[in-house]
């Protein structure tokens, strides 16, 4: 968790309950780009694009002002492409100080001179893409070395005792025997790390899926080793409530209750609202995008760390917030 001062942190806390209370999104992620300079096996993006319109800073401070939330996730595709960046985070953090900004990225383009310059423009906390606890993760992205860069990377930023860095991990079948290694890596490199739950809806890739009996008591054997490391001290970020709906999602295919569009929506690089990264209808307002997509939305197909987040109940986000706090 990034260091906050206790006074910013007690005005987070209040914002969220007042956004729950009044409907207000907890997260909203900027994708400033869906151009991106990998092509990883779980994603429909994927590769440069030719001509995308490019939406200029004030466009997605305005919603900052707006939308208020209490989480804003700057990402893409590869948002780090976006040569105006730091403009945009600086417009972004002048209209509004409070909200926790988390930049997302595959690190290939990031360095330690980078790391400061988007740091100075206000982002809080970063979060590092890895698939693997090896060369696996660079087949997997399609990036030359991506592995040994994080690797070598966050040893060197880990040194300015920020704790401002986080391993973002994808659970799927083919990884979810290395979960313990992950976060073994992230203690060895003096970061944390959080996991999220894979679905199909982006490619179609159902084999990705942990579906059977077998895989799925594996899973929890996996998550409850986690659970112990995590009190162990371990800097896993994810609560054990989290994980244990990672199981239950995988088991039933489904997590009902979708809240895209109201506790959670995306900012898209036309500066348009879209409700999630699955769905990427385009609206002009929080109303129309609620009356338009929310109101009849009953997909219940993803357990993404955007909902996973931002749908839990007053009580859960409080006491996982704690836990993180203790972590």
């Amino acid at each position: 968790m990034p260091k906050l001062s206790t006074s910013r942190k007690a005005k987070i806390a209040a914002r969220t309950v007042r956004n729950i209370v009044t409907g207000k999104p907890i997260t909203v992620s900027y994708e400033v780009t869906y151009s991106c300079n990998a092509n990883c096996e779980h994603c429909d993006l994927g590769g440069y694009i030719r001509g995308e319109p490019k939406s200029p800073p004030e466009a997605f401070a305005r919603w900052i002002t707006e939308l208020r939330p209490v989480v804003a996730q700057i990402s893409g595709g590869e948002p780090l492409i976006r040569k105006d960046l730091v403009d945009i985070i600086r417009a972004m953090r002048a209209r509004d100080p409070l909200p926790v900004f988390v930049l997302t990225t595959n690190v290939t383009i990031l360095n330690e001179k980078r790391y400061h310059m988007y740091r100075e423009a206000g982002v809080d906390q970063w979060s590092f893409s890895l698939d693997y606890p090896d060369e696996r993760h660079n087949e997997y992205r399609h990036l030359h070395k991506n592995f040994e860069h994080i690797r070598d990377l966050c040893r060197k930023l880990s040194k300015y005792d920020n704790d401002d860095i986080v391993l973002a991990c994808v659970v799927q079948r083919d990884n979810m025997h290395d979960l313990p290694r992950m976060a073994e890596l992230a203690s060895e490199w003096g970061v944390a790390v959080n996991f999220s739950t894979y679905n199909a809806l982006r490619t179609g890739k159902d084999y990705y899926m942990v579906s059977s009996e077998e895989d799925l008591a594996t899973l929890t054997n996996i998550v409850d080793r986690l659970v112990e490391m995590q009190k162990d001290g371990y800097p896993i970020l994810t609560s054990e409530w989290t994980m244990r709906q990672m199981i239950h999602f995988f088991r039933t295919g489904r997590q009902p209750d979708c809240q895209a569009g109201k506790r959670f929506m995306i900012v898209g690089p036309t500066a348009q609202l879209t409700p999630c990264g699955m769905v990427r209808d385009t609206f002009d307002s929080p109303k129309e995008l609620v009356n338009a997509f929310s109101a009849n939305n009953r997909c219940e197909q993803c357990f993404t760390a955007i909902r996973a987040n931002s749908e839990k109940s007053l009580y859960r986000l409080m006491v996982d917030a704690l836990q993180v706090v203790r972590h």
